[in-house]
């Protein structure tokens, strides 16, 4: 749905959960490939990654007698999870080819959809052992993606085993060590999980920038990596939007500028990735908009946020320019954005009612404006 200044029509709440679902169906998604032996903590790694439990809640499909595709419709990631790594001598052989003819399949298809990304590598650094089997299949697949070394279940401070690993020169982009989730030792001591959010951001920097956006709504372990890229999206949407191209129009037109607002906010949305998108955007627009979404702007100019505009009474008739609809279309974006950060601490969204949301959006909103006043002044 295209969504331009010149659009004057009423937006109903079912044109907005259309363009929240359109733009979360044409995320790329990234194609991730887990390896490591039993019990080094693979599903406990992609569960404190993913969100929605992905290794409990996923479909494991097989797409190889010994590799299963992790997946699930609402989390924009497929992951590969290999099998037989403690298989010995020439069934390993036969696994490894198998895996890797599937993988060529995939790259001989020039598609970014189909193609694997990206390798995590598990190994459990408890065992303290790294394989001549393993260093043998890293050494293999370093030749077809990328790999990132994951030092799993990593409670010690002893580096040994990290500075035999990094003698052994393996061709890596990184190495991380993590304890994907809590562990409880003697007593009630319990040793807080790390390492994560490393992970992330390595894994981040790796994969094509095509399946970026994808990665970051699956994710769910840094969150700040979400808010940067809700900044960093949001600020090129709206210079592009409102730059020299742009007419000025009547206060009274407010409507022109609400179909940006509308693709901002469900970017955003998407962005975050919320488990259930389609209803918090539902609690969203209730509580901004009632039941008219085109006066979501409107209200912020004719209310009390009307003298908070930077320069807004230096126009002659009244009238919007690029600068003024930058100014209140960046003040919604941040504003919305801190909501989107706070709301990602909730375990639970159907805590918060839409008089709570619409209170803190209206909050940030008029705070984000005053900042706005205060740098124009300064």
């Amino acid at each position: 749905m295209d969504y331009t200044t010149t659009d004057k029509r009423d937006f109903s709440l079912e044109d907005i959960l259309e363009e929240l679902e359109a733009d979360f169906k044409n995320m790329v998604k990234p194609n991730i490939l887990i390896a490591g032996k039993t019990g080094v903590g693979k599903s406990t790694l992609i569960n404190s990654i993913f969100r929605e439990n992905l290794a409990q809640t996923g479909t494991g499909m097989p797409v190889t007698q010994h590799l299963k595709k992790i997946s699930k419709d609402s989390v924009p990631v497929n992951l590969f999870d290999t099998k037989g790594l403690e298989l010995k001598d020439i069934a390993r052989k036969e696994i490894q080819s198998e895996i890797v003819a599937e993988i060529e399949t995939r790259e001989k298809t020039n598609d970014v959809k189909e193609q694997v990304h990206l390798m995590w590598y598990c190994i459990s650094y408890e065992s303290e052992r790294i394989e001549r089997e393993e260093i043998e299949w890293i050494r293999l697949f370093s030749e077809k993606m990328p790999i990132i070394l994951v030092l799993t279940q990593c409670i010690s401070d002893d580096e040994a085993f990290a500075k035999e690993i990094d003698n052994l020169n393996l061709p890596v982009v990184n190495t991380v060590k993590l304890l994907a989730a809590p562990k409880k030792l003697m007593g009630n001591f319990e040793v807080p999980s790390y390492g994560l959010g490393n992970l992330v951001q390595l894994t981040f920097q790796v994969l094509p920038e095509a399946t970026k956006k994808a990665f970051v709504n699956a994710q769910k372990s840094d969150i700040k990596l979400k808010v940067e890229q809700a900044k960093k999206w949001s600020m090129g949407f709206i210079a592009s939007s409102f730059g020299v191209g742009f007419t000025p129009i009547p206060f009274s037109d407010s409507i022109a500028l609400v179909g940006i607002q509308i693709t901002l906010i469900t970017k955003i949305t998407n962005i975050f990735g919320f488990p259930n998108s389609k209803a918090l955007m539902q609690t969203i627009v209730s509580a901004l908009a009632g039941s008219s979404t085109a006066t979501l702007i409107g209200k912020a100019i004719v209310g009390n946020i009307f003298k908070l505009i930077p320069g807004v009474g230096t126009f002659a008739g009244g009238m919007i320019n690029g600068t003024v609809a930058s100014t209140l279309t960046t003040s919604l974006a941040f504003a919305y954005i801190k909501v989107c950060e706070k709301l990602s601490s909730f375990e639970d969204l159907n805590e918060l009612s839409h008089e709570d949301i619409a209170k803190m959006v209206k909050e940030n909103f008029e705070k984000e404006l005053r900042n706005k006043n205060k740098k124009e002044v300064g």
